[in-house]
């Protein structure tokens, strides 16, 4: 992603972040192209996340993988996930969609919100939520909106 989806991208995570520290929340960020980089809601890192560009490829099982992982920790054991992409990438193995319904039956949910129109639907079929923007849709943040609205 980049231009106008990078920058969305980032806005909503700011956004997250903000919420989490209004509520006095803990929140855990996993930047992901090829590769992961992973943020807690205290570290300055945020910063230089926020600076940065997410261009590259996408593969978004170690992301996925690392959500899971959190999942396990005491801080983060009750928490949802979302995930941010224009999902131009392949499905999760099967490992990780075993491992998404484990987390599932215990009570995880998982959201994501595609920025584009290029998606892989299969690799969001795990997903409970999908949300769409489409940057060259003018009504696509209002239904976005809407949907958000409606969990």
């Amino acid at each position: 992603m980049h231009g106008t989806p990078e920058t969305v991208a980032k806005t909503l995570c700011l956004a997250l972040l903000k919420i989490a520290v209004r509520e006095n929340r803990k929140c855990y960020l996993i930047s992901f192209s090829t590769d992961i980089q992973t943020l807690n809601l205290n570290d300055y890192k945020i910063i230089h996340f926020l600076s940065m560009s997410f261009q590259g490829g996408t593969d978004a099982t170690p992301a996925m993988q690392e959500a899971l992982r959190m999942l396990t920790t005491e801080d983060y054991k009750k928490a949802d996930i979302i995930m941010v992409s224009d999902f131009v990438m392949p499905a999760f193995d099967e490992q990780t969609q075993s491992q998404i319904k484990t987390a599932k039956e215990n009570k995880t949910k998982f959201h994501n919100l595609v920025i584009g129109s290029s998606e892989n639907t299969a690799a969001m079929k795990e997903f409970d939520n999908n949300w769409f923007y489409d940057i060259n849709k003018p009504d696509s943040l209002l239904t976005l909106v809407k949907n958000i609205r409606g969990i």
